[in-house]
This record gives structure tokens, sequence and C-alpha cells, in this order.
């Protein structure tokens, strides 16, 4: 006869048993299958022409926290910033005037008209920046025309595009330094100096109207760049100064006079492009009237003479 007991015991199943043996063998493949892909993956970014980088570099602190995003425009505080570090660009997005008043140091020069496309070539320079060069746009502090143009940028294939929170004048509240370029000013012409071009910055119908002997028509328009093919033509002259004229005469202080003096306007945009050798003539032009029937060439200009201001320094200098 069965003891009940024990059969009662024998009907209790016996604890199941960790396979640790298939556990660790299973753990190996799969530590291998990774490693194996790690290599690979690495092996074929190395051959690749344009691979990706290994590190991310950041222009602002790591241990930080990331650049803000608000309304998927990607946002980086004035704090965060380091001007000078080779993974860093800073790109000013603001006119010609408002980028000479005063601009972050080292800043690219990329103006957003209201109804022009962006610069070709400074975008091309863009493009060129190594892989991880992180690209701050800068514009006033209400950072639309910032955001107009990152967005113009990233449609043409770029990435690690910020907008500067604040613009400008969150830098400046930091107390931080700012670049500007004053443009000098000369105050009445006289004698006949063979290197100097007159750029006429008057509308089509004052020009067609009369203008200085030789002077080369770039009127002014603050929706527009100037015309490429004139830049061209103006980067052609060696060692001569280009004096820009208009109908009206110049403001005490051209840089902080609002709406832009179109002397002012055509001259930052000149200087901006990378003209060094640029002044503005504070005489208006009132003729005599000469009658033009074709864009002027720019050979034998009238000439002018720099006369200083009372402080000695050229008229208009800030």
């Amino acid at each position: 006869m069965t003891d009940p007991v024990l059969e009662e015991k024998n009907l209790v199943p016996a604890p199941a048993k960790i396979p640790w043996r298939d556990l660790v063998i299973a753990w190996r493949d799969a530590a291998l299958i990774v490693v194996l892909s790690t290599v690979a993956a690495l092996a074929f970014n190395a051959l690749r022409a344009n691979g990706l980088p290994w590190l991310r570099y950041a222009p602002f602190d790591l241990l930080g926290p990331c650049p803000e995003i608000a309304d998927d425009i990607p946002l980086i505080t004035a704090k965060k910033l380091k001007p000078g570090d080779p993974n860093l660009v800073i790109v000013d997005v603001r006119l010609a005037w408002d980028h000479l008043g005063g601009h972050l140091p080292g800043a690219w020069f990329l103006p957003m008209y209201e109804t022009a496309s962006l610069d070709e070539a400074v975008v091309a320079r863009l493009k060129n920046l190594k892989a991880g060069t992180w690209i701050v746009l800068t514009g006033a502090a209400g950072t639309a025309t910032a955001e107009r143009a990152l967005t113009a940028l990233v449609g043409q294939g770029l990435r690690g595009l910020y907008v500067l929170e604040g613009g400008v004048e969150a830098w400046e509240k930091l107390g931080r330094p700012l670049e500007s370029t004053s443009i000098p000013v000369i105050l009445r012409e006289s004698g006949r100096p063979a290197d100097r071009i007159f750029i006429d910055a008057r509308d089509e119908e004052a020009f067609a109207a009369g203008n200085r002997e030789g002077a080369i028509h770039l009127p002014f328009d603050d929706l527009l760049p100037p015309e490429q093919e004139i830049l061209d033509r103006l980067r052609e002259v060696k060692d001569r100064e280009l004096v820009v004229y208009a109908g009206e005469p110049l403001p005490a202080r051209p840089d902080h006079h609002r709406p832009v003096h179109p002397a002012y306007g055509v001259a930052a945009e000149l200087v901006a492009r990378g003209f060094r050798n640029v002044s503005i003539l504070a005489e208006p032009f009132t003729g005599p009237a000469q009658p033009t029937n074709g864009p002027a060439t720019g050979a034998g200009v009238s000439p002018v003479t720099e006369e200083p201001s009372e402080d000695g320094t050229p008229g208009g200098a800030p």
C-alpha cells in the first residue's frame, strides 16, 4: 500500500533551474554581434569621402543644457557663445548699415533682404565648412530676420544652424564687445586726383537727368542688394578710392540716422562686402547737369578733397 504523504510530495514539481550556461552563450553572441556591427560601421564611415565626425564639438559648455528649442527654431543664448572657437561660425544677417554699426567679433556678413535671396557666395562658404561646425545666426532683438535666414539655409541643405536668442542686443547686455566700422566722410570736392571714382547713389531718374562725369550708378535700395555686375566691375578697380554721393545733404551722424541716407547706405553695402577704400561725399550733387545715355564706366571721374571735421577726424566718424 502506497503512503499518501509520499504520494503527495511526488506530485509537487521540482523548482526550475536557471540555464546559466545558455544565458552566458546568448549574451556572448549578442556582444559579438554588437562589436562586429560597430567595427563594420566605423570602417564604412572611414571609407566615405564625407564621413560623420567621431566627436561632436559644441561651442558652449558641454555640462550645460542643450540649446533651447522654441517653435522648432533652435535658439542659443549669448552666454553660451564663445567667439573664436574653431568649431563655431557667427553670421550676421542684418543689413549693411546695422552690421557696420556693431556686430559680434568675427561675424560673417550675410544680409537677409525682404525681396532677395541670400548671397550665394557666402552660402557656398558655409557649405564648405568642416562637418560638426555650429553656425549661429545673429539679428536684431526680435530674431524674426534670423529665423527667416535659418529657414532659407536649411532649405539649401545646411545643418547645425542656431539663432542667437535676443540678437545682438542680448550680447551687448552682457557687456561683451562689438566690432564696428566707420566710413570716412569728405566735406567738399576740389582738385583732380585720378585715383578716385564717383558712385552715384541716387535713383535712376535723378541719375539720367545729370550726374558727375564718369560716375558709376549704384542706386540705394534697402529691399534689394547691389547689382552683382556692378560690384564685379568695382572689384576690378585697384588702388582707386570709391567716393559715394547722393542728391541730399549728409546728416551729421549718418551711421545713426534713420531712415538711412542713400550715400551712406551704398557705402555701407560696399564696406560690408570687403571694399576697403570707400568714402562718402557730404556735399549733395546739384549740377551742373550732365545727362547720360547709358551706364557710366567710371573713367575720367571728378576729384574730391577730404577735409577733417572740427575734432580732427573725418566728418561723420563715430
